[in-house]
């Protein structure tokens, strides 16, 4: 469960880039917001029940809160990164422990602790991915002071290098647990020999990159359980397109990927159109309402500057960006239109601020997306912050005006200006 290195004090600057590093490594697991799994459950109920306390959980913090890939005993599924016990767990080489919470001067005010669940004893170990960067952390929580000795501290190591584990076998599976497709790593892996393939022996090649449009309103109104079946069946649909030599893959979220050997851009081109059609005329019932999905699509083939599939994704990206911005629900391919590469946005994980009122006032956020004319970014609620804003990102040493396009409860989209 620890670090293999020693821990050591670090200024402000170092903080900054640790943290970054340790984003790309949460980002690389691609586990935030995925479905429950059997196999996490079953340890946070061990927990509560080796213990006695009254919840378990396993969590994973990004940069503005605190996401549950699985809890028992309370409903609470994330919070603000900031009120969290686990952001102190993280900063640890082993056990962070608080015997009673309203003891402590920095809990004695924490909304946990003043109100529901009334947190009053916490144990936490950090969880550290196969590279080493502390994810998340492995909990015991209860709602009465209590001591925990080095017995309950090595089951609950023992537990955390269970969760480890399970984390790297996830990592090395080759389908999405959840629609079955290949994962991100194995889509990768086998698009790479593709694409070198159809390189030596010069023929045609199409990758093409879709995401739903809009799919953060379908978690925030109807639940994660809808995306869930959102994704499942437009994975189910767009399958049933897919000739036996296609590559079909969950690229992370509500992102896929198609690699389609001997086809050029009008090929990939029809594949993504007869896709866009068959995912808007899906329907779903949920809590009463006929809800409705549409997509965008990029599309990218191989030619004198597009040999390797970095360039193709970089590519398609560019254009999936070049549809959203032109209304979304469409499909556009480079080099057909007036698509460029500094169009495309790049998916990462990093720390934010939003800052407003001339700086008096600022939130935390996680920026999901980012390009060079502007951003995507989710936040605990997006329902104090005004449509103009500065987004700052101390690790890229980013400060930027911007303005927001589009928001859900939790996501906002802006372009900078």
């Amino acid at each position: 469960m620890a670090a293999d290195s020693a821990r050591m004090v670090v200024g402000p600057s170092e903080r900054v880039r640790v943290e970054a590093s340790r984003l790309r490594a949460v980002r690389d697991l691609d586990i935030l917001d995925t479905p429950s799994e059997r196999a996490y459950n079953r340890i946070v109920g061990l927990i509560r029940k080796v213990f006695g306390v009254e919840i378990g959980s396993i969590s994973i913090l990004d940069g503005h809160r605190i996401w549950m890939k699985a809890v028992t005993g309370t409903d609470t599924t994330e919070a603000a990164r900031a009120d969290t016990f686990s952001q102190y767990t993280i900063r640890e080489d082993g056990a962070f422990i608080v015997p009673d919470a309203t003891q402590d001067e920095r809990f004695a005010d924490n909304p946990f602790v003043t109100g529901p669940p009334y947190v009053r004893f916490y144990a936490g170990l950090p969880i550290h991915s196969s590279s080493g960067h502390c994810v998340g952390a492995i909990c015991a929580v209860d709602t009465k002071p209590r001591q925990f000795g080095s017995k309950h501290l090595d089951i609950l190591n023992d537990l955390g290098t269970v969760v480890v584990e399970q984390m790297e076998l996830r990592e090395e599976a080759l389908s999405d647990s959840l629609t079955g497709i290949l994962s991100r790593r194995a889509f990768r892996e086998a698009a790479d020999r593709s694409v070198a393939l159809a390189a030596r022996h010069k023929n045609p090649l199409s990758v093409v990159c879709f995401d739903l449009d809009h799919f953060k309103s379908i978690n925030d109104t109807y639940g994660h359980a809808a995306g869930d079946e959102v994704l499942t069946a437009v994975a189910q649909a767009c399958q049933a397109r897919m000739r036996r030599s296609d590559l079909f893959g969950r690229l992370g979220g509500e992102e896929f990927g198609v690699l389609l050997p001997e086809t050029d851009r009008q090929g990939g081109m029809e594949l993504a159109e007869k896709l866009r059609r068959d995912i808007r005329q899906l329907r779903f019932e949920f809590g009463g309402e006929t809800v409705g999905v549409t997509a965008s699509f990029g599309v990218a083939s191989t030619g004198a500057e597009a040999t390797e599939l970095e360039t193709l994704l970089v590519q398609a990206d560019a254009s999936l960006y070049q549809a959203k911005s032109e209304g979304r629900n469409c499909c556009i391919a480079f080099g057909a239109s007036e698509v460029t590469v500094k169009a495309a946005r790049r998916r990462v994980l990093k720390a934010g601020k939003v800052s407003f009122n001339n700086g008096g006032a600022s939130i935390d956020c996680t920026v999901r997306t980012i390009g060079t004319d502007g951003a995507g970014m989710d936040l605990i609620s997006t329902a104090d912050v005004p449509n103009a804003f500065r987004l700052i990102i101390r690790s890229d040493g980013l400060d930027a005006s911007c303005k927001v396009t589009a928001r859900t409860r939790t996501h906002l989209e802006v372009e900078f200006r």
